[in-house]
Parts: structure tokens; sequence; C-alpha cells
């Protein structure tokens, strides 16, 4: 691929790689900086690449890949942000009940009281909305147990939400 065809084909493309990486990784430094790598890397070896039939698909793929590599790299720094998610002031104030509705309080507390395995595949189906093949990737876990541990997680969450009643 030639200096041109980089920035015809790869460089319109930046704004939805942003979008996608923010979609998996659910923080806009992360994101950007998740961009800025892998358009640099692919600037690195563009004289080497062939020019994709579809630049948006190939584009997506790529920073969808990236994501995935930096969330296994920093997978305790990425779990200790979704753990933080859980922790709230334990006498709820005016502010904090505007802000959060009742339910989706009892969701989190029931999400702390789930061992941390059950709670990091939920978050990361939940909450970053990533697929059984990207959750498995993040945490080690084949596909197959990663639909288990999402189907017992579920469950252990109804469980105590009947059990609240």
């Amino acid at each position: 691929m030639t200096d041109g065809e980089f920035k015809r084909i790869i460089l319109p493309n930046y704004r939805q790689m942003y979008a996608t990486a923010f979609a998996i990784l659910r923080d806009s430094n992360d994101a950007s900086d998740a961009v800025q790598d892998t358009v640099s890397a692919l600037w690195q070896k563009h004289q080497r690449l062939e020019a994709p039939e579809n630049a948006q698909s190939f584009c997506n793929r790529t920073i969808r890949n990236h994501c995935i590599d930096r969330i296994r790299q920093n997978s305790n720094r990425y779990f200790e942000k979704i753990d933080s998610l859980y922790q709230y002031p334990s006498e709820s104030t005016a502010d904090s009940e505007v802000s959060l509705s009742s339910t989706a309080i009892l969701i989190m507390n029931y999400l702390t009281k789930i061992n941390i395995r059950h709670r990091k595949v939920l978050t990361l189906s939940i909450f970053s909305q990533l697929s059984n093949d990207e959750i498995s990737v993040a945490t080690g876990e084949s596909p197959e147990n990663v639909r288990v541990i999402l189907s017992r997680g579920r469950k252990l969450i109804k469980e105590l939400l009947k059990n609240e009643k």
C-alpha cells in the first residue's frame, strides 16, 4: 500500500475506529490511545500491506483485535476499574439516589455478592457488551466456559432478586 493509498483508505475510518474502541474499552482516553497505536502500527507496515477490499471492515477488525489485546495485557488494571464500579458510599444521599435508580443499585450490590469470576464475565457481557469470544480472549476462559459462567451468573442474580422479595 502506498502512502497515498494509506491516507485514502485508512485515515477516513479514524472516527469509526474510535467508536469501536470506545465501545470495547469504555474509556475515551484508552480508546484514543488504542486508535493512535493501531494507526501508527499500520503506518509502520503500510508498504507491506495490500489494500483491503473493504477498508471499513479491515479497520474495525484491526482496532477490535488491538483493544482485546490491550484488555488482555492490562486485565488487572481493567478489572480493578470494573471493580471500582461496585463501591458505593455506605450511606445513600439524595444525589446518589437521583443519579442511580434503585434497581441499578440493587443489581450492582448483587454483583458484589457473587464470586469474582462470575462478576468479571457478567460485567464484560453487560456493561462492555463484548461477545462470548471476546470475553474468552480477555479472561482466558474457553468460549464454552464463558457461556456457562454467564448462564450461572445470571441464575445467581435471579436467585438473589427472588430472595429479596
